[in-house]
């Protein structure tokens, strides 16, 4: 999976977590970071959809796609 889509969709996840969060009259900081993004990535397992959200985003965004298309010719040359 292209890391451009996966991060994409990790930011989606962490948005919906840290809108959670506030909804249920919780403060931002009184999250760490890092239990911010357990829950995330948490949330991103349970919600697959995310990451076919992500896929269509970078497909119709061209600064996304040049940039999952730079990453992944990256890839490419880095496994040989």
């Amino acid at each position: 999976m292209n890391s451009v889509i996966m991060r994409s969709a990790f930011l989606t996840a962490r948005q919906i977590v840290r809108q959670d969060w506030l909804s249920q009259g919780r403060k931002l900081s009184a999250i760490k970071p890092r239990d911010l993004a357990s829950f995330a990535s948490a949330y991103l397992e349970g919600n697959p959809e995310l990451i076919e959200q992500a896929a269509e985003t970078v497909r119709n965004d061209p600064g996304l796609r040049t940039l999952a298309e730079r990453q992944e010719r990256f890839s490419r040359r880095m496994r040989r």
